[in-house]
């Protein structure tokens, strides 16, 4: 018993961080079977970067990864060369006003031949997604397909904002 409960004072402690209360502990009562899902204004960063090899290109996504978090964003996923930034999704960790406008301006100074973005703010949904054997705390917002497809189009040293 007393074992039980510094593992989930520990769960608590660490997931505390990333993500908000009310999700840890549906966690701890009801394990992965329900998601928790949130709705508000969520601020998104879609950058894309390329580099020469693996290295350089894991090197370019640690820089915005870095970036991002020195504003106050959660990185949300790196995959492939993209890396999925937003504001507004971890109520704990809130941004200050100008802060997407700043990341972006960073990035492009930082990266400026090896980065392309697309960013935009929608209402949407944001918490933990999945099933019972892959979870992950994301974010839902509308046309994000679309904004996919802009990112998709733009030139390298380019950044668009996207309005759904």
């Amino acid at each position: 018993m007393i074992r039980n409960i510094l593992q989930k004072r520990s769960v608590r402690k660490t997931f505390g961080k990333v993500v908000d209360p009310e999700t840890v502990q549906a966690l701890l009562q009801e394990g992965a079977k329900r998601p928790v899902i949130k709705y508000g204004r969520v601020e998104f960063v879609l950058a894309f970067v390329r580099g020469d090899d693996p290295s350089q290109i894991s090197a370019h996504m640690a820089k915005v990864a870095d970036l991002a978090v020195a504003q106050g964003a959660v990185v949300h996923d790196l995959v492939g060369g993209l890396v999925i930034v937003a504001f507004g999704t971890l109520p704990a960790n809130s941004a200050e006003p100008g802060s997407r406008s700043s990341l972006i301006h960073a990035l492009l100074e930082q990266l400026p031949r090896d980065v392309k973005i697309v960013h935009g703010a929608a209402d949407g949904h944001y918490g933990l997604f999945g099933s019972d054997t892959r979870l992950s705390y994301t974010f839902l917002v509308p046309e994000f397909d679309r904004a996919l497809g802009t990112l998709s189009r733009l030139e390298f040293g380019e950044s668009e904002e996207f309005t759904g």
